[in-house]
């Protein structure tokens, strides 16, 4: 399976996972049950993982070379932790990370312009600290533990969501390989059909305007 075709398919996916996070924390607020909860955090974090695997597939064989190479090298087939993921990926292209996009506008025949969000969306530092928060409810309580700060994360759960699917469903990521530069537009519509994307390539630099 190609490059574009994985992208695309974990994009997706992510999408169809956060939908069930939400209607798994709309069943807790109903019912009170707690595995509804851990069941809308485990869909969210195995959403968050579908974004970081989407950001390998662009970068593979850079990221593979990568983890081979590595002081304790590794398969990265196995690897499954999106925040390490993106610690790797950060080292061999730092423009891998989804930048959100308004709509484009068109400044003249065959020329269009997408402007960055400015807010409202989920960003590299704070996906990074909530998908490590959400590690700790997938385990069960320790009665000796302290408190894991439920009402926090119910209160924060729907915000984290909306702003995942505000950053994905028109973005921009940048490929950078040694002899082709590349940049995808994607579009990852919410009400599940399938994302597509737009492909712009470049044989050598180029700049965009719109920045992490």
């Amino acid at each position: 399976m190609d490059a574009q075709k994985i992208y695309l398919n974990k994009m997706s996916e992510a999408v169809a996972r956060i939908g069930a996070s939400e209607e798994f924390l709309e069943s807790f607020r109903k019912t009170g049950s707690v595995p509804m909860l851990e069941a809308s955090v485990l869909q969210m974090r195995k959403a968050l993982e579908c974004v970081a695997y989407a950001a390998i597939a662009p970068n593979k064989n850079s990221y593979e070379r990568f983890r081979k190479q590595a002081e304790s090298p590794a398969d990265y087939r196995k690897d499954y932790n999106a925040k390490s993921i993106f610690t790797n990926l950060s080292k061999i292209n730092p423009d891998f990370y989804p930048s959100p996009l308004l709509p484009a506008i068109q400044l003249a025949p065959g020329r269009w312009h997408y402007d960055q969000k400015s807010d409202g969306f989920l960003t590299k530092k704070r996906f990074e600290a909530f998908y490590d928060r959400l590690g700790k409810y997938l385990h069960a309580d320790n009665p000796w533990g302290s408190n894991k700060g439920v009402t926090n994360l119910v209160t924060e759960l729907p915000t984290v969501a909306a702003h995942t699917k505000s950053l994905l469903s028109l973005h921009r990521t940048i490929i950078r390989a040694p002899n082709l530069q590349e940049v995808w537009v994607v579009a990852v519509p919410e009400d599940g059909s399938h994302p597509h994307m737009i492909k712009g390539q470049a044989f050598g630099e180029f700049a965009t305007s719109a920045a992490n």
